[in-house]
């Protein structure tokens, strides 16, 4: 659920997506609020947010579904009598200039309206019946498409979810109304909904619907959104409270908060009225300034706390638990919970709720000694790897600053132990002779000396079938324990080896053994060997259970 602040929307102040750059009679107005126009006839407003919209991805072509929700109200001179409505704007411009006042609400003009070149997409709402242009009456929402004259329109109202019936509403009724307009681009269908503020979540049937592909209108690689209205001989205030914007299908549940009850619409005043409205305004423009920093800050913070989901953990990433889970499961990460500290942080031991199901968890955070991004990539590929001789990654989680990722636990002890199910070798062999000690120097001084490096490996599993692929294991066990931090591949050129994708350089003992290399952490591997493609064999099924 999501609670919109009062004021979120003030003019040259952030919002939720950016700054909205102000034209024509764009102001503050009743408590702080947004409006498009004021007491002046025969004008309009425009307010266009700063930072730009991709629809269309130019590499593929795809245009992405989208929804928009935003809040407002309409106060008019007249009760009974509208002048000229508002609208939600689509445009590859920011801004829309030369446009017209009046029947044209600010978004075309006599010429540039019907123009197929504009490729502007508006959602109107509009409060005057211009027969020029086919309005239905002067109280409907209309869909238009590069002109006035509306492709699609319906008399302002919704249907209620209890009943189904229709339920009319009035643009100037002075009370607070929401927008809801969702694209679907694989049904190629845009719906439209109308309803009061108080209703926190859209009615199921929308007012209106287009069935129409909207990418043609969508190509430009930058889009603006923005709002738009205009006055005629007949004056009004149109309002803008709040809007929220998404990048895919969504009928979010918003509560406005308690909903502000809008002045009507100004009488002339004297001298001693306008002074006291002009300390009322600045009064209001200091309230609005704080309310819109309070919202800002929320939003920071809410920002940094939400759990986003980023592209790489839609596609690849592994399941993903919610911090009270991980939580709950080691007791809040209490210190008798500690198994130990590591390179990137701390190891708890838990229980996951629910079940008997013993985790270990690893606490990082971005002082780590590798950068979160980089490490984040690895989790993609691990959460991918299936395998019975290998610790499973259960899934992981994002809280705050902190990234935790959930293994199974192994009760009979370290890795090492489960290597030695793998090669028959301990990594270090204390009983063996000096030169045997470390497994990984053995094979070094087995391999510059040009002697059989599977020496280093048990006759039991030294077959000759596999000759090949343990060689090819025990040399990049060598090359992901250099010394040099950044001669050490990443997993997911490991993961390219063992598949068989890319293979080991010609001159990787030459890499391996060159003690120039540690001292050039930063010189990526990149520049020190090439990694060719290969054919499609596989090796890893048969590498990871026979070898290290």
């Amino acid at each position: 659920m999501f609670l919109l602040f009062e004021a979120v929307l003030v003019l040259f102040f952030h919002n939720s997506h950016g700054y909205f750059i102000p034209t024509g009679s764009v102001g503050i107005g009743y408590n702080g609020y947004f409006t498009l126009t004021n007491t002046t006839k025969h004008t309009h407003g425009q307010a266009f947010d700063s930072n730009p919209v991709t629809f269309t991805n130019s590499s593929t072509n795809i245009t992405t579904s989208f929804s928009i929700n935003f809040f407002f109200a309409i106060v008019p001179e007249h009760d009974q009598q509208g002048s000229h409505g508002m609208a939600f704007v689509i445009s590859p411009t920011r801004g829309l200039p030369g446009a017209s006042s009046d029947q044209y609400l600010g978004i075309f003009n006599e010429t540039t309206n019907g123009k197929a070149s504009n490729n502007v997409i508006a959602i109107e709402l509009d409060i005057h019946k211009d027969e020029e242009f086919g309005d239905i009456d002067d109280n409907h929402v209309g869909v238009n498409i590069n002109g006035m004259r509306s492709v699609v329109s319906a008399s302002a109202g919704y249907y209620d979810d209890k009943d189904g019936k229709f339920r009319n509403l009035s643009l100037i009724s002075r009370n607070v109304m929401r927008l809801s307009i969702v694209y679907s681009q694989p049904d190629k269908q845009l719906n439209v909904t109308l309803f009061p503020a108080n209703i926190s979540v859209p009615p199921r049937k929308p007012l209106l619907s287009l069935s129409k592909d909207l990418s043609p209108y969508l190509l430009e690689e930058e889009m603006y959104l923005g709002f738009t209205a205009s006055t005629g001989s007949v004056g009004a205030i149109h309002y803008m409270t709040g809007w929220f914007i998404t990048g895919e299908i969504e009928f979010p549940r918003l509560e406005f908060g308690m909903l502000p009850i809008l002045p009507p619409y100004p009488k002339k005043s004297s001298q001693r009225t306008k002074t006291i409205l002009a300390v009322c305004l600045t009064v209001s423009i200091i309230a609005a300034f704080v309310a819109s920093w309070i919202g800002f800050v929320f939003y920071l913070r809410h920002k940094k706390v939400k759990e986003v989901l980023e592209e790489w953990e839609i596609q690849y990433g592994p399941h993903r638990f919610a911090y009270k889970e991980l939580f709950d499961a080691t007791k809040g990460f209490k210190e008798k919970q500690l198994l130990g500290r590591g390179g990137f942080g701390q190891v708890y031991k838990g229980t996951l709720p629910g079940s008997d199901a013993e985790i270990a968890v690893k606490r990082t955070s971005h002082d780590s000694r590798q950068g979160m991004s980089e490490f984040l990539a690895e989790i993609s590929t691990i959460g991918r790897l299936r395998h019975p001789n290998l610790v499973r990654l259960l899934g992981y989680c994002r809280h705050k600053e902190d990234l935790y990722l959930v293994y199974d636990f192994m009760p009979n002890g370290s890795l090492d132990k489960y290597l030695y199910y793998l090669c028959g070798r301990r990594l270090i062999e204390r009983r063996a002779g000096e030169e045997q000690e470390v497994l990984v120097d053995w094979i070094l001084e087995l391999w510059e000396k040009g002697d059989d490096i599977l020496v280093a490996v048990e006759e039991n599993i030294r077959q000759e079938q596999n000759r090949g692929q343990l060689e090819l294991v025990l040399k990049l066990g060598v090359l992901c324990s250099h010394q040099a931090a950044s001669i050490r591949p990443a997993m997911g050129a490991v993961m390219r080896i063992l598949n068989g994708v890319s293979e080991l350089p010609d001159n990787l003992l030459d890499v391996v053994r060159d003690e120039n290399l540690r001292g050039w952490p930063e010189k990526p591997m990149e520049l020190l060997f090439d990694v060719n493609s290969l054919g499609t064999s596989t090796y890893t099924h048969s590498l990871v259970s026979h070898g290290r």
